[in-house]
């Protein structure tokens, strides 16, 4: 089976801002892999042969690390002339899709754990027209809804409904395996008016109005929505701490967690650390930034550059250097305004 890939990076990530102002979210980094090379990567170890991703926000940003970067099968890149939505972006590589047997999507701002090919045998096994990676999951308001029968089969679908914080459902991961044909019922809503197309609020009630075959296949293991700061610093936290092993496994600047010398922590090679500098927990430093003397970290994640004071402290904390002030109760005192912190950033999700 001929298998394309497609990553989603074409996002905003207002969420995630201030921090996405000055950087793709795509681009933002568990440890010292950004998102975007990572999903690549998972897409190629699934079998696609040829990689897709559509940009807009800061696409040149995006371009320049797909140019610079060396891939394990060929990939394009094509800017979106206006958003379309999550699933109207397949349009923009309408051509090239319509060549292969299967499509492989996901969403450019999400970790998984396992392996994504077991999405791809269940779309040839289900002989279904679209597969969604589900997981089960409270707080599922903010995500597609899926209503799964015992056969895996999709019965209904719903973008962001408001059902109760304490309800668990199936919910889209923002993984979808799907058959080249659909991209045409995607244009199709497009220019019957639809600003925009989504997989769980458009295509699939399309789909099953028609009585057409979705699907849904439990992706087992680590997921991460990279939608908040919160986030951002939980996946990170978590791969520190060795519950993502494909991302942690054998980098250099891990000190593990079971070490008798203190917290699980990840320094990138190329950062700085002053004397005296404690970790207080887990933590993250990423490339290039510099710790100042006698600060102390706990929960934190510090992005490629950003700075923090000698003698600052940053508690439950994400540190970039997007622009002045700070959000939440985090610090990073003793002249840190030209950082920026979110602090006590709390588990999501």
């Amino acid at each position: 089976m001929r298998l394309a890939g497609v990553v989603l990076a074409a996002g905003t990530g207002s969420r995630l801002a201030p921090y996405t102002d000055h950087i793709p979210k795509p681009l933002l980094p568990v440890l010292d892999r950004p998102l975007l090379g990572d999903l690549l990567d998972q897409l190629a170890a699934a079998g696609a042969q040829e990689l897709f991703v559509n940009l807009a926000h800061h696409a040149e940003q995006v371009a320049s690390y797909l140019t610079a970067h060396r891939h394990r099968v060929p990939v394009r890149h094509r800017v979106e002339p206006r958003l379309t939505g999550p699933a109207g972006a397949l349009a923009v590589f309408a051509g090239e899709l319509a060549a292969y047997d299967a499509v492989l999507v996901v969403s450019g701002d999400i970790v998984v754990g396992g392996a994504l090919d077991g999405l791809v045998r269940a779309h040839g096994d289900q002989r279904a027209e679209l597969t969604f990676g589900v997981t089960r999951a409270r707080r599922a308001r903010r995500y597609g809804v899926l209503e799964i029968d015992h056969d895996g089969r999709v019965l209904s679908a719903v973008e962001k409904p408001d059902v109760p914080d304490e309800e668990e459902h199936w919910i889209s991961t923002g993984a979808y395996c799907l058959a080249p044909t659909l991209v045409s019922v995607i244009a199709d809503l497009l220019l019957a008016g639809a600003p925009s197309v989504d997989y769980a609020r458009d295509l699939a009630p399309a789909l099953l109005a028609e009585g057409r075959r979705v699907t849904g296949h439990h992706l087992a293991g680590y997921w991460r929505d990279i939608g908040t700061p919160a986030s951002l610093v939980a996946a990170n936290l978590d791969a520190v701490n060795g519950r993502i092993p494909r991302l942690s496994t054998g980098r250099p600047g891990l000190r593990s967690p079971a070490s008798a010398d203190g917290p699980a922590v990840f320094v990138h090679p190329t950062a700085e650390l002053a004397a005296g500098v404690e970790f207080g927990g887990p933590a993250v430093v990423g490339a290039g930034a510099r710790i100042g003397a006698g600060a102390w970290l706990c929960d934190s994640v510090v992005l490629p550059g950003a700075v923090v004071p000698a003698g600052a402290v940053l508690h439950g904390g994400l540190l970039g250097t997007t622009g002045l002030g700070t959000t939440g109760p985090g610090t990073a005192g003793n002249g840190a305004a030209a950082n920026r912190t979110a602090g006590n950033a709390s588990r999501d999700g």
